[in-house]
């Protein structure tokens, strides 16, 4: 999945205007997902002796999309709805969001039949639609 950078905001402290963590915005598309998400990156997300200020658009959108699959496990599935076909579910969209300390990911899942091979789409229950798009997650963001 190809992510685009939508927005960088920089939060300052108070006290001595140094950027105390940045939020960046992500978006992508392809036919059965769509992703939109916040990330918040702290200092601890940086390599030692680096602050935000020496680092880059290009950069911060790199430890940006770093982070992210290791979020999308922890998306918590808030809704499925099914579209129906003369009478008969032919694909179902799944909604997943995640809002934590900060960083926000909203992600949208087109399956059909072909995502689930040990039963018809009609019988799927809340845990096949999460491992399905669990599956899907794990194709499109590979943690390794």
């Amino acid at each position: 999945m190809e992510l685009i950078n939508r927005s960088i905001q920089y939060t300052l402290s108070p006290e001595n205007g140094s950027t105390d963590n940045v939020i960046v915005g992500v978006y992508g598309k392809t036919d059965n997902l769509e992703i939109s998400a916040n990330l918040k990156i702290v200092a601890a997300d940086l390599e030692s002796q680096t602050t935000f200020d020496d680092l880059s658009k290009k950069q911060l959108f790199a430890l940006t999309v770093k982070k992210l699959p290791a979020l999308l496990p922890t998306l918590a599935y808030t809704n499925y709805q099914f579209f129906v076909q003369n009478d008969t579910p032919v694909r179902l969209t799944a909604y997943s969001d995640l809002s934590n300390n900060g960083s926000y990911i909203s992600l949208s899942s087109t399956l059909d039949q072909s995502d689930f091979t040990d039963k018809a789409i009609e019988s799927v229950g809340y845990e096949d639609v999460k491992s399905a798009v669990k599956t899907i997650l794990s194709q499109e963001f590979p943690t390794s």
